[in-house]
């Protein structure tokens, strides 16, 4: 797009399209490098310039990424083919009603286990890792001895501790994946800072013991329907692991 003499109030400049939609300015390159979002024009100082139109699109499209849609779905939809929006829709809706009825089922698990709970030692194991670990039903095979360290440290977390551990999954595994959208370097301070978080959890909870890290990343590996029902993949894995040797961190395996 050619140069152009802009004196209209109208037009903005990327740093105040960004600090009014709340959108970074790198978000704002990012789209615009996947052809998602062009400027309107450019000053003469080669400033990309952006008008009402472009706001609008942006709008677009920070609603569609808040509702779970990758870059390059986002793409599709605002292409506006109406046969490929449908497929995408139709896909989405089916990722939400599952998560939900995880979830639904997640908490339903917890407030049964608050009811009955005396003390987390009374928890038999299965119900601890479906707490601790997003409420999935992973099927891990511990030792007797394993499942006692376990056990040991879920007391010690206590009833708030997992909660919040089951709460705080979610969360992080949606950040890592808008990370992973973002083409956001694992090396990147913000990916590194995910990857002490994930770390610390998976610390919390196994103690880093190297037989139960190594099972249950064979666990995840062998269950890949458990491991896509939490919004995870191997990408992720692979993602997360560069990003915590980025940090200086590693699980004991």
């Amino acid at each position: 797009m050619s140069k152009t003499t802009i004196t209209s109030k109208s037009y903005l400049r990327i740093g105040q399209i960004a600090q009014r939609s709340g959108v970074s300015a790198k978000a704002l390159r990012l789209y615009e490098q996947r052809g998602l979002l062009k400027p309107c024009a450019h000053s003469e100082a080669g400033y990309r310039l952006y008008g009402p139109d472009a706001l609008r699109r942006l709008m677009q499209i920070v609603v569609l990424k808040r509702s779970g849609f990758s870059l390059a779905q986002i793409g599709r939809l605002l292409e506006r083919d109406a046969k490929a929006a449908a497929h995408l829709l139709a896909a989405r809706i089916a990722t939400l009603e599952r998560d939900l009825a995880d979830r639904t089922q997640a908490l339903a698990t917890l407030r049964r286990m608050e009811r009955r709970m005396g003390s987390a030692s009374t928890l038999d194991l299965d119900q601890l890792l479906e707490s601790i670990y997003m409420g999935s039903t992973l099927k891990v095979d511990l030792s007797d001895a394993e499942r006692a360290a376990f056990e040991k440290r879920a007391e010690q977390l206590g009833s708030e501790g997992m909660e919040a551990a089951q709460n705080e999954w979610p969360r992080l595994i949606a950040q890592v994946r808008a990370a992973m959208d973002a083409g956001t370097p694992a090396t990147e301070a913000s990916a590194v800072s995910l990857a002490r978080r994930w770390h610390a959890l998976i610390v919390a909870a196994t103690g880093n013991d190297a037989a139960v890290n190594r099972k249950i990343g064979q666990a995840w590996q062998a269950q890949p329907d458990a491991m896509a029902a939490q919004g995870m993949d191997p990408a992720m894995f692979r993602y997360i692991g560069a990003a915590m040797a980025a940090a200086g961190l590693s699980l004991a395996r």
